[in-house]
């Protein structure tokens, strides 16, 4: 279990953006902090219904309060900043509960004492979509590339034809 936790919100596209792309390469809920946007539940139940899959997307008052509740898991922080993953994703691999932790920041201390691993995805600036979507793929070495959701009413045939089940 994946649990993304994402830390500040630009806009709405961009909030969109990091859960369309944990949901499609295997996480299974993301988690932001602040406010409740109804806009991102409904359409990530929407997109759930049309294509499949329990993805949940939650929200919390704080880091501290979010983490209380996710003790057993691994912290991973993807930041520029970090390690390199090539050099820990051996490790990384055999965890199965785990909190990937993005951020709009530059730095965020309490993030950074609380974290098991400070990884690196690449040390050029880059988005925080794409850095769980390089997380995601290595982690489950491609294997997300062809996951089965689940209850899909929807389904892209390999001539690229949609499927409608109904």
């Amino acid at each position: 279990m994946i649990n993304v936790l994402a830390i500040g919100r630009n806009s709405y596209q961009n909030s969109l953006d990091l859960c369309v792309t944990s949901r499609a390469l295997g996480a299974s809920e993301i988690t932001f902090i602040g406010k409740k946007d109804a806009r991102l539940v409904n359409y990530i139940n929407r997109m759930n219904s049309k294509w499949g899959g329990k993805f949940k997307v939650s929200f919390a008052k704080s880091c501290e309060e979010f983490l209380k509740t996710s003790d057993k898991a691994i912290k991973i922080y993807l930041t520029r900043y970090g390690t390199s993953f090539q050099e820990k994703s051996a490790m990384i691999i055999t965890y199965k509960r785990i909190v990937l932790i993005v951020t709009d920041k530059e730095d965020v201390d309490y993030i950074n004492k609380i974290s098991d691993f400070k990884i690196s995805i690449t040390s050029q600036p880059h988005c925080r979509a794409a850095s769980i979507a390089v997380f995601l793929h290595e982690y489950y070495k491609g294997r997300e590339l062809a996951m089965h959701f689940e209850n899909a009413a929807y389904k892209i045939s390999q001539n690229g034809a949609t499927e409608i089940k109904k």
